[in-house]
């Protein structure tokens, strides 16, 4: 999952401003029997699907992927622990390097062929790929010869650990003991392709291709999208509900006054808090994810962390993270949680520190410096944290320091299209976890990353990722947290706040559905209850 790419920038800051009306509104207990609906709707925000899960980087594809996609693990929709899926069992070498996956022998595609151990292997292969630029290729890196295959050093398929034992035994090996590994198989890249897509470059025009998820692809556009059920899925008779409606829309108004109307389930994307009728249907909880700006590091003096430092150092922090703003305000990139509470970042400004590293770095009170273009969407937040950095950073002698506002529904494909096309500096983002681990933040910042967008090279950040690999437990936790306080310190990240989830849905109503720290809620166990009475809605019956 990866990016957070929802249009939800300043959602954090509305619902601080209406916590306490929230708070204080009591959701109404009766229910009455509404049977059971044949169709489980959901609203995202305005996106064009990539349905290639090598390519996908937004947060809705990878919920949209929990229906119609399943790798060897799952996520246990509460705990976000890893669940077997695809795979009935495996084992474990004794040192901990090699797994071995059986898959199920009733597991097929939704056309009705078997899904193979072949169909993991290949789909893997191809993630690693140099020419595929899978955007998560590195997550495989923890698998034998998979990072110097993806980077192109060896070109021998059969070098990487992933090999097939039998139709229905998947084998892999691992450079180290990773205790995190069947979590980490939870994520939409370890799903497998079908045959049919593996060369595949518009899988467009394969639609409706077999998937082998709970439920299948039946039509699309870009309105939304409806899935049926998956009769060939494994657990079938577990699926309770037999469609879902997907609606794409940025209209704020449209879909509340659908969900107050019952016509939608859950917002997961557009709203409008003010105008929601059942303010208890409000889901509110902390998640793994965290709104950061980020610097172009690839050329000088951009390149140089002394610089980036420096500018860091002369921001106002307890402005840009005020309270009054966010409910938790970050300084790290990763949210702290027990056993991982170490990292440091930059927490206040330092104008002397500040200049005395501009003046080592060659730029004596920022003479010199080129102009800076603060690249941010068109929303009032980011404009208010762009405006501050711009009122800083222009105290410089000379330095010129522009804000360039883009619409919010293309800010992230101008931020992913790179400096070079879009031409900024700095830039903003907001990055959710794909796993509940450090790593799931601090590896796409390593030189070799398909999703280091800043161009970050930092050898002695990536040997303390690599060193940090080798270890285990809480050593590694704190190799990591070491790994994540050199990149705070470089300032090539600046993190603002760690993100809230919003949703809205009845949860009376909406069973299976539980909030998370990844904002991840999978298709398969959603069911109908019984429904809420809303105030100023009679249902007939």
């Amino acid at each position: 999952m990866g990016i957070e790419k929802r249009s939800r920038l300043a959602l954090a800051v509305l619902f601080a401003a209406s916590i306490g009306f929230l708070a204080a509104t009591e959701a109404l207990s009766a229910a009455v029997d509404q049977g059971k609906p044949e169709e489980f709707v959901v609203s995202f925000n305005a996106l064009e699907v990539q349905l290639d899960p090598h390519h996908s980087i937004y947060s809705a594809e990878a919920q949209l992927f929990t229906a119609t996609y399943e790798g060897l693990f799952t996520y246990n929709p509460s705990s976000l622990e890893p669940v077997r899926a695809s795979c009935s069992s495996y084992t474990r070498s004794q040192d901990g390097r090699t797994y071995t996956f059986y898959i199920r022998d009733n597991a097929a595609w939704s056309d009705g062929s078997p899904l193979v151990a072949k169909d993991f292997a290949d789909a893997w292969m191809r993630a690693l790929s140099p020419a595929t630029k899978a955007d998560y290729a590195a997550f495989f890196d923890v698998i034998a010869g998979a990072r110097d295959y993806r980077l192109g050093k060896n070109h021998d398929p059969a070098s990487v650990g992933i090999s097939v034992i039998a139709d229905k035994v998947l084998q892999v090996k691992l450079v180290t003991k990773t205790d995190y590994f069947t979590r980490l198989l939870s994520h939409h890249s370890f799903s497998p392709i079908h045959p049919s897509l593996l060369l595949a470059r518009d899988w467009s025009k394969n639609f409706p291709f077999p998937v082998n998820g709970p439920y299948r692809f039946q039509s699309m556009d870009s309105s939304g999208a409806l899935l049926v059920k998956n009769e060939h899925y494994w657990d079938s008779s577990s699926v309770a509900i037999p469609r879902i409606r997907v609606v794409f829309s940025d209209d704020d108004s449209d879909v509340t006054r659908r969900f107050n109307n019952g016509e939608v389930h859950w917002l997961a994307g557009a709203m409008d808090l003010k105008a929601l009728q059942d303010q208890g249907a409000v889901q509110v909880n902390p998640m793994f994810g965290t709104h950061y700006w980020f610097f172009d590091c690839r050329d000088k003096p951009w390149s140089d962390p002394d610089v980036r430092r420096a500018l860091a150092l002369l921001l106002p922090w307890k402005d840009l993270r005020s309270r009054d703003n966010y409910l938790i305000p970050a300084d790290t990139l990763v949210l702290p949680f027990e056993g991982y509470q170490d990292a440091k970042g930059i927490q206040d400004s330092d104008t002397a520190q500040a200049q005395s590293l501009l003046a080592k770095a060659g730029y004596p009170e920022g003479k010199g410096l080129p102009a800076i273009s603060i690249l941010t969407p068109d929303g009032d937040d980011a404009k208010r944290v762009a405006a501050l950095m711009q009122t800083a950073w222009s105290t410089l002698p000379g330095l010129k320091v522009d804000v360039k506002l883009i619409p919010a529904a293309h800010y992230f494909e101008s931020v992913r299209s790179g400096p070079g096309k879009t031409d900024y500096t700095l830039a903003l983002t907001t990055w959710i976890g794909d796993f509940a681990d450090p790593l799931a933040f601090l590896q796409m910042w390593s030189s070799d990353s398909n999703l280091n967008d800043a161009g970050l090279a930092d050898g002695e950040y990536d040997a303390m990722l690599a060193a940090a690999a080798a270890k285990d437990g809480s050593d590694r936790l704190a190799t990591l947290a070491k790994a994540e306080t050199r990149l705070l310190a470089g300032a090539a990240v600046l993190p603002i706040y760690h993100s809230v989830a919003v949703n809205i849905l009845d949860n009376d109503f909406i069973q299976g559905w539980y909030g998370n720290a990844l904002d991840i809620h999978p298709f398969k166990y959603f069911a109908f209850g019984e429904r809420k009475i809303r105030p100023n809605v009679a249902f007939a019956r």
